[in-house]
């Protein structure tokens, strides 16, 4: 891994892999779902969309067969904490690909019709959420969660705020978004460093600067326990429960991992094998730990018969509370972070999933160095640090969001 700065001040990071002439090229910002306000909700996902429709200099199909001509994918996307554009393409491309982009970033169209078309295509995002009941109880939870801080929506918005949003709106945001002084590029491939340099200089230096991103404030009330039931029209319940977790640059970021994978991320989890496998009182059971900026949370997510919801809830209660008395025996902690580490390496695969974990990782702060640290961290965790973040994290109150059938 190595980084270098264009001449605009753009950081750029760079992995060498070997084997097939593939690269991956990828541009991040921070101004993301956590810039936004319940206002502009939506904004970043759009901006992002449309940027890869169509430019000054290419309508909508022209781009697409640039981009096909070269056999290359162009996506634009947008998460809770950055947003990106990316491209993945034959070595032998680099060049035109980067030009590409580079158009992409400068003079993007934002073409009122892509805009109605890309807004009719977020709003039927959304209300197909409404039809999945483990999503359903995950909007209603981050929504009485983070209440009005920016991660209350999806990343897609809400309905209200994505019809208001008009191309001028997108303008200003991409030009808060996409300046040289907050965009990273991130690039991963079999090609030549001094190729990548003299492509990227000759193209993305020519991105000027602009507002710098500032993390905006960021504080939650004070969480009471809260217990709200939704009635949907669905053939089973769900029980989606949350505690207060830490961000992920707090030191006990990694232990609340190993504890979720220990709890609900695996077949052999705790609260899979307890709920599911012996007592039969689940269908779908695992945990979620987002790893987010700011204030996170830890989640466990049930899908189960009506009648089975009180004692389900009665038997999670035990079941954390053994997790916070009894220590974890050393070949269940070793089996648990080998398979962190599987998992950890297999999603890091491809040059596309390289560009963007070793390009998250500067964006939140962390740098892509970490990436090497992360794994000698995980192997420092013991089973006390478990006992102490579970008690830290389960001792909090909690909100409870139960899907019921009508």
């Amino acid at each position: 891994m190595e980084s270098f700065a264009l001449k605009n001040n753009i950081k750029v990071v760079f992995n060498k892999t070997e084997g097939v002439k593939v690269v991956a090229i990828r541009i991040l910002t921070p101004v993301s779902v956590i810039a936004e306000s319940l206002h502009n909700a939506g904004i970043s996902y759009l901006t992002s969309k449309l940027m890869t429709h169509s430019t000054k200099k290419y309508s909508s199909q022209q781009l697409a067969k640039v981009v096909e001509d070269i056999g290359c994918e162009l996506v634009g996307d947008a998460d809770y904490d950055v947003s990106e554009i990316s491209m993945c393409f034959l070595s032998q491309y680099f060049d035109k690909a980067t030009e590409i982009l580079s158009d992409v970033i400068l003079n993007p169209e934002f073409d009122e019709k892509e805009l109605s078309f890309e807004k009719q295509n977020a709003i039927a995002s959304l209300d197909s959420r409404k039809d999945s009941i483990g999503r359903t109880a995950l909007d209603n939870f981050i929504k009485v969660f983070y209440e009005a801080a920016s991660y209350s929506n999806p990343v897609l918005g809400s309905k209200e705020t994505i019809l208001k949003i008009t191309r001028d709106d997108l303008l200003q945001w991409h030009k808060y978004s996409y300046n040289a002084s907050n965009i990273l590029i991130s690039v991963a491939g079999n090609i030549d460093k001094d190729l990548v340099e003299e492509s990227l200089e000759k193209h993305l230096s020519l991105i000027p600067s602009g507002k710098k991103f500032k993390k905006p404030v960021f504080s939650l009330r004070h969480l009471e326990n809260i217990k709200k039931e939704i009635k949907g029209k669905f053939n089973q319940a769900y029980i989606h429960i949350g505690f207060p977790a830490p961000t992920l640059n707090d030191r006990n970021c990694i232990t609340v991992g190993v504890i979720s994978a220990v709890l609900g991320s695996k077949i052999t989890s705790r609260l899979f094998v307890e709920l599911r496998e012996k007592l039969g009182l689940a269908y779908e059971v695992y945990t979620m730990y987002p790893l987010r900026v700011e204030k996170s949370f830890f989640s466990i997510h049930i899908g189960l018969d009506k009648k089975n919801i009180e004692l389900t809830l009665k038997k999670i209660e035990e079941i954390l509370k053994d997790f916070c008395t009894i220590k974890i025996s050393k070949q269940e902690l070793e089996s648990t972070k080998r398979y962190i580490k599987g998992i950890h390496s297999m999603s890091r695969q491809t040059v596309s999933k390289q560009t963007f974990y070793y390009g998250w990782l500067e964006i939140v702060g962390q740098g892509f160095k970490y990436e090497e640290q992360y794994l000698r961290d995980l192997d420092m965790v013991t089973s006390e640090d478990l006992i102490d973040v579970a008690n830290k994290i389960f001792s909090q109150n909690s909100v409870i969001i139960i899907v019921n059938p009508e």
